[in-house]
């Protein structure tokens, strides 16, 4: 198991240097050399070596493999972003395919491939052999309740004596960059309410493809995009901290009932500044998605103008889209073009003037298809 932690390491080792140098230089291939020689050591009696990933623990030959330290961690955190929960490497793999898998998994726009000797897929967990090696996008499934289940059941388990499910959110927003390659129109991939208590997991889960779609039409991509998919995916969840009463109420809120829901960005801010391996990004969200682009909303701040982070301005706008467009105990769902009309009006006090543009644009594409 130690030669099995020492390849770990190395395979970081290696992607770190192929990230900071060109691959022409020679330290990109010292410690790909590094990597092979250690995979030659552990494939000296047995044909292959299984790396898989178990929520967020690395399991080499059905094997738990602890005390990786930051390693271990980032390969994890790596791979899933790439959409892979397993990798064999064969009797034979060569410094070649060693070489490009490196590569790959150091540049985070490209998806690792299968070659003769090094395999990559997804593992279920209730199955030990490879399944659907190298990932068809033209065979993935149209958008379902999938997502927003993984995320009830995130939900489900958030407590202060709970360590939060990072690694189901993580699957959550590789499914969904995977699926904006096979769905354009927005719309279809937003989950409808059909009850008051699925709101708050189905409501993240709709800000969270609705700020993704934005942040991908502005440009951004890799690990901003999926911080962006994460943060969106929490940002509401200090409202878990709130009675439900007060969250489900039918009627106006007096002033102890308001004040109590508008304390939920400060609680989900706490919560979520604890929790380690975390984008902090989540917990910014957290704190500032009522605040308004003009300095305004809650909580109410005095910091010298300072604004929300762009992260905060995109998931506000999601935010304010979706809860008006949803069924709540306290009113129905508002008409399309009577939410556009909210989010254009807001547009230089509310939102970021050239974020609502941005947003009303894409949502006017997708109604019109």
């Amino acid at each position: 198991m130690d030669t099995v932690k020492k390849f770990i390491s190395s395979l970081m080792i290696a992607i770190s240097n192929s990230t900071l140098y060109s691959k022409e230089h020679e330290l990109v291939e010292e410690s790909a050399r590094r990597v092979l020689s250690l995979l030659d050591e552990l494939l000296k009696k047995k044909e292959k070596l299984e790396i898989m990933i178990i929520e967020s623990d690395l399991v080499a030959d059905n094997i738990s493999v602890k005390d990786t330290g930051l390693y271990g961690g980032n390969l994890v955190k790596r791979l899933k972003r790439k959409g892979i929960s397993r990798v064999d490497f064969l009797k034979g793999v060569t410094l070649a395919e060693i070489s490009r898998f490196i590569k790959d998994l150091s540049d985070m726009e490209t998806k690792p491939k299968s070659s003769p000797h090094l395999k990559t897929g997804v593992v279920s967990v209730r199955a030990k052999e490879l399944k659907d090696i190298d990932i068809d996008l033209n065979n993935l499934p149209a958008y379902t309740s999938e997502q927003t289940e993984k995320i009830k059941h995130v939900y489900d388990n958030i407590s202060p004596f709970k360590r939060l499910e990072i690694s189901g959110l993580e699957e959550v927003v590789v499914g969904f960059i995977l699926t904006f390659k096979k769905e354009a129109n927005i719309l279809k991939l937003l989950s409808p309410v059909k009850s008051h208590s699925e709101y708050t997991y189905t409501h993240a889960t709709n800000v969270s493809v609705l700020s993704m779609f934005q942040a991908e039409l502005l440009g951004i991509k890799g690990q901003l995009l999926h911080d962006i998919g994460i943060a969106a995916l929490l940002h509401d969840v200090g409202k878990l901290f709130v009675s439900r009463d007060v969250l489900n109420k039918k009627g106006h809120l007096d002033n102890k009932e308001f004040s109590e829901i508008s304390h939920h960005p400060l609680y989900g801010a706490k919560y979520l500044a604890k929790i380690d391996g975390l984008t902090r990004l989540a917990p910014l969200a957290a704190f500032e998605h009522h605040r308004k682009y003009d300095g305004t909303g809650y909580p109410a701040l005095n910091i010298n103008g300072k604004k929300q982070h762009i992260c905060s301005q995109i998931i506000s706008i999601s935010d304010v889209f979706d809860a008006l467009r949803s069924l709540r105990p306290y009113r129905s769902s508002w008409d399309m073009n009577k939410v556009l009309a909210v989010i254009k009006n807001g547009a230089g006090t509310e939102f970021n003037s050239y974020l609502a543009e941005n947003f009303t644009r894409m949502i006017l594409t997708a109604t019109s298809e």
